[in-house]
């Protein structure tokens, strides 16, 4: 059994079954932003929407996986003074890679992108119901030890503009298509 099919077995949910998980197709690869096209500055609202569903916040905290009831179980979130599920602190994580298809943010679903570290900030809960909006900006990138770097400012909003959350990250990416479509075929791609 393949990666692929071994994944198939935990996508529960409408998004997931709709979403695929093989970043290395070529017509995904060619939808993505890379290293060398960013353009600094730049700030893109997002066009495709996430609307939350319990079964999208249930699924993310099984798959992390996280026991905590908060995550899974509405009754028991409500008799912590919440009122309802809470999403996973890491669950924007999701709905960004959900909405990045193509375009203007996209080096996000790259692959061969590593993460160095990001900082998550958060300032009101995601709620079942929640139609959220990303936007995305990059303000920063840097060539060190012969790795290419990204820095960027991702806010996500819901339906009444409320900004529910900041993240502030920085990825690590190849530089060109070419390089990434070098990755796929398992060819050394990136300079040393």
């Amino acid at each position: 059994m393949g990666y692929l099919e071994e994944m198939a077995k935990y996508q529960k949910t409408e998004k997931q079954k709709s979403f695929s998980a093989d970043f290395l197709e070529a017509e995904q690869v060619e939808d993505y932003e890379f290293w060398d096209e960013i353009e600094i500055g730049k700030e893109t609202e997002v066009p495709i929407k996430f609307e939350v569903k319990a079964e999208d916040m249930i699924a993310y905290a099984e798959g992390v996986p996280d026991n905590s009831p908060l995550f899974y179980d509405e009754e028991y979130a409500k008799k912590c003074g919440h009122d309802g599920l809470v999403a996973h602190p890491l669950f924007g994580t999701q709905v960004a890679f959900y909405v990045l298809r193509k375009g203007h943010g996209s080096w996000l679903r790259t692959p061969g992108a590593r993460n160095p570290g990001q900082v998550i900030e958060w300032y009101d809960p995601i709620r079942v119901g929640d139609v959220l909006t990303i936007k995305q900006k990059g303000y920063d990138k840097w060539i060190k030890r012969g790795k290419y770097y990204m820095r960027y400012l991702q806010e996500t909003y819901d339906q009444n503009g409320t900004l529910k959350g900041r993240a502030y990250g920085t990825l690590i990416l190849p530089r060109t298509r070419e390089d990434v479509l070098k990755f796929v075929k398992g060819e050394h791609a990136l300079e040393a």
